[in-house]
């Protein structure tokens, strides 16, 4: 059974010869997502040949009786679970699987494949299960310089299962993508009674895993003398519910199975005391589960994985303005900042924080003039997007106010209507493309009996989000780029800040230059560049005084010129805030010369980071943009001289991630390409000789 199993999936890889296993992260892997019947075994298999899943359909249930990385040779179960978990009423029901008496250190499949199992006591029924394909949030089309070949919908496939119990019916969701290790699982609740029953809280995953699958937090075996094993944490856990999600990691220990204490994995809200009523809306949709099998401890891999699942899932987060914080809201000063910004090549204006601009205004001699600010920014190529305070410190009208919290709107309170219909006025009367969300909702309760969108304390959290989420979704669909100060990008956020707090824009220039740096280089391990936004503070910012504003700019300009190539060097945008960009031809001249390189070389400057050099501003720092799917450029190495001394040096790359196998051709910033053999471990030498505070760039592409 197995070995017939193992042997189809080689055969939809095309390795039935031995071939070395595709790494997806560096091969286009272009098998499709399949959803197959296996007839002589009863059960279902969901995968894409990277990892599958496999369900039986014994005891009149549904159950994942094998979750596999094709990659690894690994399984990731050590025992069955529940599929999903409800608590209905105050009573807690199991959503598929099957009880079975093995032994709870490993999965014996000898005695799954024999034995009985029986059936949860309190559960739902499976009844069905539908393939369709992936379902998204909004509807989407590359924009603002997002890659030309993003394909959305995913490629993919859809698996919905359905159970019922009375007049309750559940159906738990898996979705599978062509070409990465992922999987997506959601559950949804609905009822034809719905009046009678309240929703508690809803466990999405719970998953029995083997140790090197468990988090690295974990330590298993935790009697032993050597202290406890730690998880590898090859399995990567992500929710797309910022605040309300629990991803609760423990040993299990199974008092008919001594000597197990074995990791297991339970999703959940955070609360199994919601107290949603099914009234309220007409299908409960749950926070969705990414479950990346990584099947690697290494940070950069691990990294690149996870921005893989980011480009694939929450594709506007690729688009890249350059943008300009403008610090006064006078029309003529903003036309001459928009000229500058048409003369420069930048593409948003923002009106920010401190400037006067009013997002929630009503006054239409107002709207007029942004509506005329908008038309002449326009006119120039140039989209224009405003600031707002919105929830997270904001006082508003005391019956909107959270309780007993008092320092934040509530956003399930009547508040939420209220910003709803400003923003989304002051939208469509101005033809703003852009809002930047400040103080979006962090996840504190409201415990109010008075509030229109929340019943009291106890579902305050889940209406809160759900309605904060919302407002994104809604902007998204309506091609608002949305910069928010917190992680919804699932929801249609595209970017938060990134490598920073907001004291170090207090700090003299190069002291705050060589901070953010440090914090941008340690971000990019997780965050794709168009994710994050960093900081330049033109005027002077909370207080930093002359030291550290850039203003007045030609008399920094060595410092300017070095802000804008560490940020679009790195391909991430910053807030560039005052109310010009440059103050003479010289800076004029720096700004043309750093944006036309951002822009000749925009598609691998927005690609994915590894690591070369961290900056400790004693040596040479440096980052690498790679992308092995590129035809032409695959790596652009940023290279910094942070010192007041020459150094000439030999640079290691690590060139693996761009997918070039054996021979390199490497130019510095755009000369002479000139060959170079990768060694065993995919890497060269490159001499650099850099003067002091200078930066360079190195092209790679193959040969």
């Amino acid at each position: 059974m197995l070995r017939l199993y193992y042997y189809v999936i080689l055969l939809f890889l095309g390795l039935s010869n031995a071939r070395r296993f595709p790494d997806w992260l560096v091969d286009k892997v272009n098998n499709a997502s399949q959803i197959v019947y296996l007839t002589d075994s009863n059960e279902l298999l969901i995968t894409n040949g990277l990892i599958s899943r496999r369900f039986s359909f014994k005891a009149n249930s549904f159950s994942t009786i094998e979750y596999y990385s094709h990659e690894k040779k690994s399984s990731l179960l050590r025992g069955i679970g529940p599929e999903a978990i409800v608590k209905l009423n105050g009573i807690t029901f199991n959503v598929g699987g099957f009880i079975i008496n093995t032994h709870g250190a490993y999965l014996n499949r000898t005695a799954l494949n024999e034995a009985k199992p029986t059936p949860y006591p309190r559960r739902f029924t499976y009844t069905h299960y539908e393939i369709k394909d992936p379902q998204v949030p909004f509807p989407y089309s590359p924009r603002r310089g997002a890659p030309k070949d993003i394909v959305w919908p995913p490629m993919g496939k859809r698996l919905d299962v359905h159970f019922v119990r009375e007049t309750v019916l559940v159906t738990v969701h898996y979705e599978i993508y062509d070409g990465i290790p992922l999987l997506v699982k959601w559950v949804s609740i609905s009822s034809t009674r719905p009046t009678e029953y309240k929703l508690d809280g809803v466990v999405v995953e719970f998953l029995r895993l083997n140790m090197q699958w468990a988090s690295p937090t974990m330590e298993v075996n935790v009697y032993s003398p050597h202290q406890g094993s730690k998880g590898y944490g090859w399995l990567d856990l992500e929710t797309d519910e910022i605040h309300s999600s629990s991803m609760d990691w423990s040993l299990e220990n199974q008092k008919n199975t001594p000597g197990s204490f074995q990791p297991r994995v339970v999703v959940s809200y955070k609360s199994l005391d919601m107290n949603i009523s099914l009234e309220k809306m007409s299908i409960f949709e749950s926070f969705k589960v990414h479950e990346l099998l990584v099947g690697s401890s290494d940070s950069e891999r691990k990294g690149l994985a996870r921005k893989r699942k980011v480009r694939l899932l929450a594709p506007h987060t690729q688009e890249n303005p350059i943008f300009f914080h403008m610090t006064s809201f006078d029309s003529k000063a903003i036309r001459n900042v928009i000229d500058q910004m048409s003369e420069v090549g930048f593409e948003m204006l923002i009106y920010s924080f401190g400037s006067g601009f009013n997002l929630e205004t009503s006054d239409l001699n107002v709207l007029k003039k942004i509506k005329a600010d908008v038309s002449y920014a326009n006119s120039k190529g140039i989209e224009i997007g405003g600031y707002d305070l919105i929830a997270l410190s904001r006082h508003v009208g005391k019956d909107w106010m959270a309780t007993p919290e008092e320092e934040s709107a509530c956003f399930a309170s009547d508040w939420t209507n209220y910003l709803f219909n400003k923003i989304f006025n002051i939208i469509s009367y101005t033809n703003m493309t852009m809002l930047e969300t400040d103080g979006p909702y962090s996840g504190y309760s409201c415990n109010s009996l008075k509030h229109s969108h929340h019943v009291n304390e106890r579902d305050s959290v889940f209406w809160q989000s759900f309605y904060q989420k919302e407002l994104y979704t809604l902007l998204r669909k309506k091609g608002i780029y949305i910069n928010q100060p917190d992680l919804y990008f699932y929801s249609g956020g595209s970017k938060t800040g990134m490598g920073y707090n907001e004291q170090q824009y207090s700090l003299p220039r190069w002291i705050d230059m060589s901070v953010s740096r440090q914090g941008m280089y340690d971000d990019l391990i997780n965050f794709i560049p168009t994710q994050g936004w960093m900081f330049v503070p033109l005027e002077d910012y909370q207080g930093g005084g002359a030291a550290a504003a850039f203003e007045p700019l030609k008399a920094h300009a060595k410092e300017y010129e070095w802000a804008l190539s560490q940020y679009l060097g790195a391909g991430v945008a910053a807030c560039y805030r005052g109310t010009r960009l440059y103050d003479s031809p010289a800076t004029k001249s720096i700004v043309q010369k750093w944006v036309r390189f951002y822009k000749k070389y925009r598609d691998i400057l927005t690609s994915d980071t590894v690591q070369v050099r961290r900056g400790d501003m004693q040596s040479l720092d440096s980052l690498l943009h790679v992308n092995p799917f590129s035809k032409g450029i695959k790596g652009l190495a940023m290279v910094f001289n942070p010192t007041s001394e020459r150094i000439q040096d030999e640079l290691i790359l690590p060139l693996y991630y761009t997918g070039i196998k054996d021979k390199v051709l490497v130019s510095l910033e755009g000369q002479e390409f000139r060959p170079y053999t990768l060694d065993w471990d995919f890497e060269i030498e490159v001499p650099i000789d850099l003067k002091p505070i200078s930066v360079t760039w190195i092209l790679i592409k193959d040969s």
